[in-house]
């Protein structure tokens, strides 16, 4: 550029004397005008701001919160209520179970609490006589205590004997089953339902022995209260009734026990939602048998979702833990926070980011795929111009400043820039007047002349 000033000048000196020449030649005298090789230029100042380079991404949604519902009783599904996609509130009635059986078990714990009532009854009844002075009341209490242990033995022994029928059918039931299951002619359905039934009798079974064995403990300690009556002492009497009355307790106390177990799983026969949420997947038919082993739903919560996105090494060292991200969704922002940010990079050399959006917009499901700005680099409270004032010369930034009415050029190191403003690291001044129009003559050492 400074050669081309070198040849050109002298020509256009060369040219303005002839023409002068000319002039006084002809005798006229033609006023010469100073010719101006100046350039009009504009000139800003750096100013203080930010720059921030948003980043955007391709992510995935997921749920804030899953929760995986099992049934705690196992049993013949009843009736199911809601479908895949449906909402669910917290407490609803996902689906029942029959609970036939317990039921069953619930009424025959309630038999025998009672018997066992009376049994502590009397055995208070025991200890308020020891001494008393009517040893017939007490003779016939105890009497009529070992009746009413007799009554209540024989009818567990009918107990049994029915428990026992049943479980032979079951037992029968089950083999023939498994048998036509092996052949191909019974479905799995119908073995499921033969093995539960089995299992159901045999359970009766083993509860109606129990019944039995209480029985028969509470005759024996009628009989054993019978017998100190009549043998004892009234000071080892009175011992013997209090031993008794705290034996009957604790039976008693052990059946109060099972009959709130037998209570709590009938509850557990209805099996509500946990959570509010969306059913993402289920996994119960009506008919079929339900197990503890085996999910039935599985509900993800709503108020709030995650989104997992990818970004490289380099652009994740700008995020942080509690920064904003916007998810875009049908042209619609999302404003969400990041919750977790990945230690380790994947085989493409990303880091793994979380987000939540606490309030996310309707109809989307877990696995879709969505759109993510994060600002992954930010440069705030620093010298900016805008990008139209950097040249470049092989790569190597560089600017044109006024000075003394002439165009001097400096090398600036350069930050980040944005679509319209770049930041600058060094080279200049905040208070350099920094040329910001371009023309093909500016060069350093050009004579400049300051717009308005």
């Amino acid at each position: 550029m400074k050669k081309f000033f070198k040849r050109v000048l002298p020509i256009i000196t060369i040219t303005a004397l002839c023409l002068s020449l000319v002039a006084c030649g002809n005798g006229n005298a033609v006023p010469t005008a100073a010719i101006s090789n100046s350039i009009l230029v504009d000139t800003i100042t750096p100013e203080i701001g930010n720059i921030v380079v948003v980043g955007e991404y391709i992510g995935t949604m997921e749920p804030h919160q899953q929760v995986t519902v099992f049934p705690r009783v196992p049993g013949e599904v009843q009736a199911v209520y809601f479908s895949v996609g449906d909402t669910v509130e917290a407490g609803d009635v996902l689906f029942t179970i029959d609970a036939v059986d317990i039921i069953n078990n619930i009424t025959s714990l309630e038999a025998q609490l009672a018997a066992q009532d009376a049994a502590v009854r009397a055995a208070q009844t025991g200890v308020n006589l020891v001494d008393g002075s009517a040893m017939q009341s007490q003779m016939l209490s105890a009497a009529g205590g070992v009746s009413q242990a007799e009554v209540n033995l024989e009818q567990s022994l009918l107990a049994i004997e029915q428990a026992q029928a049943a479980y032979d059918v079951a037992s029968q039931g089950y083999r023939d089953t498994a048998a036509l299951f092996e052949a191909g002619v019974a479905t799995r359905v119908a073995l499921d339902q033969a093995e539960m039934n089995y299992i159901n009798a045999q359970a009766g079974l083993e509860r109606a022995q129990s019944g039995y064995n209480m029985a028969t403990l509470a005759l024996s300690q009628a009989l054993e209260g019978q017998r100190i009556l009549l043998e004892q002492t009234p000071a080892e009497n009175r011992i013997r009734a209090q031993d008794g009355l705290a034996q009957a307790q604790a039976v008693r106390n052990t059946t109060a026990v099972g009959l709130q177990t037998a209570r709590d799983r009938l509850d557990d026969a209805v099996v509500r939602a946990p959570i509010s949420g969306v059913i993402e997947r289920r996994s119960v038919e009506p008919f079929n048998i339900a197990t503890p082993q085996a999910p039935a739903f599985v509900i993800a919560a709503q108020d709030s979702m995650n989104v997992s996105f990818r970004v490289p090494r380099g652009s994740a060292t700008y995020l942080a833990l509690g920064d904003t991200v916007t998810l875009n969704v049908a042209n619609t922002d999302y404003l969400g926070t990041i919750t977790e940010i990945a230690t380790m990079v994947d085989a493409g050399g990303l880091l793994a980011i979380k987000a939540n959006i606490p309030n996310p917009p309707d109809g989307i499901f877990s696995g879709s795929s969505v759109r993510i700005f994060a600002d992954v680099q930010r440069a705030l409270n620093v010298p900016i111009v805008p990008l139209s004032a950097i040249h470049y010369d092989r790569g190597v930034p560089y600017m044109f400043i006024a000075e003394d009415g002439f165009a001097r050029r400096v090398q600036v190191e350069v930050g980040i820039f944005d679509a319209h403003n770049i930041q600058i690291i060094s080279g200049i001044n905040t208070t350099d007047q920094i040329i910001s129009t371009w023309s093909a003559r500016l060069a350093d050492g050009v004579e400049i002349e300051m717009g308005a």
